[in-house]
């Protein structure tokens, strides 16, 4: 998905962070342009706001470690929406990312929400 953003904007950006992927609906960046993929992960999920809130502070907490500096940001953001949404107790959110992620050619999802179970014990 980074290649995508990449492409859209002409390659004049840095790489896109995991708030990125979080919050900006992909229409924004594609614009219709080479492929209509569905919006990014907290959209995608319907999240409401507990679990929005919960994602924003995991995604601040993640900083501070540097285990996930290994995945894409996409699977970072998509990870922090899937725990945020175990966090707050909507499952069905989780089973919405995992199915938007799964159409990536990515496959480090599993091992990335490993990586981010050290986060729930600051909620």
């Amino acid at each position: 998905m980074e290649w995508l953003i990449q492409e859209v904007l002409n390659f004049q950006c840095f790489l896109p962070t995991l708030y990125n992927f979080l919050w900006k609906p992909l229409s924004f960046y594609s614009a219709m342009a080479i492929v209509n993929l569905d919006r990014f992960y907290l959209k995608a999920a319907r999240a409401n706001e507990d679990v929005e809130k919960t994602a924003k502070y995991l995604a601040v907490l993640t900083l501070m470690g540097r285990q996930q500096l290994c995945y894409c940001p996409s699977t970072v953001a998509a990870g922090l929406v899937i725990v945020a949404s175990v966090a707050t107790n909507q499952d069905a959110s989780c089973h919405l990312v995992a199915t938007i992620h799964a159409r990536q050619k990515d496959k480090d999802l599993p091992e990335c929400i490993k990586s981010l179970e050290w986060l729930v014990k600051y909620l």
